[in-house]
């Protein structure tokens, strides 16, 4: 090699070397967030099946589906809102719910569902909640944000929930206002 391409190779490093700027932090967070989208699959009109040894138990209608698989928690949102009905081991009809927003965590089998959410059970009592979550695992939904539960001519109000999946065993965790109690 030439002793006169030394320098030259040398300063063209030099050049490069100097002409590098570290990143801003900001500007790293945009360029993570960037990837993150790039990995959301996007469904139209999903109809999801959860069935139990090959018993239909739901069946959940959502307009949008976003999946996140490479979160650090996956999880699948339902931004546009969806609904689900559930039913009993004969296939009959138990309950419907319906929700604004929710959000599916997989590994949690927990799905949170947010704005006008709305459970009707098989009696026509119907449940009416700002956040309800359903738990999967445990065959229940619950919430600690106030609930309205319309018995016919009767409302109940109250803060806090606990129930069944179908809607057809509660319990209001802290009820509120008047309300009859019969004498058995």
């Amino acid at each position: 090699m030439s002793r006169w391409l030394i320098p030259i190779y040398l300063g063209a490093i030099g050049f490069f070397i100097s002409s590098c700027k570290e990143i801003d932090p900001k500007e790293m967070k945009q360029y993570a967030e960037m990837a993150d989208s790039l990995s959301v699959e996007t469904a139209l009109n999903v109809q999801i099946k959860y069935t139990d040894s090959a018993i239909l138990k739901a069946l959940i209608n959502a307009p949008v589906l976003k999946n996140h698989p490479t979160a650090a928690e996956p999880f699948m949102e339902m931004p546009e809102g969806l609904d689900a009905t559930f039913y009993d081991a004969s296939g009959t009809k138990e309950s419907f719910l319906s929700a604004n927003y929710g959000i599916n965590y997989s590994e949690k089998n927990i799905i949170l569902l947010r704005n006008k959410v709305r459970v009707t059970n098989e009696k026509g009592e119907e449940l009416q909640s700002e956040e309800l979550y359903w738990d999967q695992a445990l065959k229940k939904i619950y919430t600690n944000k106030a609930v309205k539960i319309i018995r016919g001519d009767e409302v109940l109000y109250g803060k806090g929930l606990e129930s069944n999946e179908n809607f057809t065993k509660y319990r209001i965790l802290n009820p509120v206002g008047e309300f009859e109690v019969k004498e058995e």
